[in-house]
């Protein structure tokens, strides 16, 4: 049986992902590691969100399909980065993202901008898939075209129901 973790690296390397920023959350430990250990793709951690835009920008300019791994609550941190780059110079990019204040949180400094995200992703006019459990990766071809077509970011949103089962 494969993890939640296994099977969204998996569907999205099956998409053509091939570069990855990451900026850590406990959520996303595993797909980390994955990155971490993987061969075959470029990956760099990143401090900040907004410095990871800016890496995702650089990629897709050299021919590569960029991902950030990140928790929701970088969204607010890169807010500039992604209007005043991405959706100005319709660069594509696809931001996995922990939602931290969903159902099943327990660090309650979490909730704000649990609640906000939605809306923030809305105003930023990134399109967003909230991808509930496993069964939701169905939707992963559907916003990686999105974000080739249109030229801009797309959001992945993972609340806790979809890590249900991970290691």
């Amino acid at each position: 049986m494969s993890t939640p973790t296994e099977l969204l690296w998996r569907a999205l390397r099956q998409e053509g992902a091939d570069f990855f920023v990451s900026v850590p959350c406990k959520l996303l430990g595993n797909m980390i590691n994955l990155l971490q250990e993987a061969e075959d793709v470029v990956y760099t951690p990143v401090s900040r969100e907004e410095e990871g835009v800016g890496l995702l920008a650089g990629a897709w300019l050299a021919g590569r399909t960029p991902v950030m791994i990140m928790q929701n609550s970088g969204l607010g941190n890169s807010v500039n980065a992604i209007l005043s780059l991405l959706h100005y110079y319709r660069i594509p990019a696809v931001f996995v993202m922990s939602h931290r204040g969903s159902d099943g949180e327990t660090i309650e400094a979490q909730f704000q901008m649990g609640s906000a995200v939605a809306n923030l992703l809305t105003a930023t006019r990134v399109p967003y898939y909230e991808l509930s459990s496993v069964d939701d990766l169905n939707v992963l071809p559907e916003a990686m075209a999105t974000a080739r077509e249109k030229g801009q970011p797309v959001g992945l949103l993972l609340p806790f129901s979809f890590w249900k089962g991970d290691a």
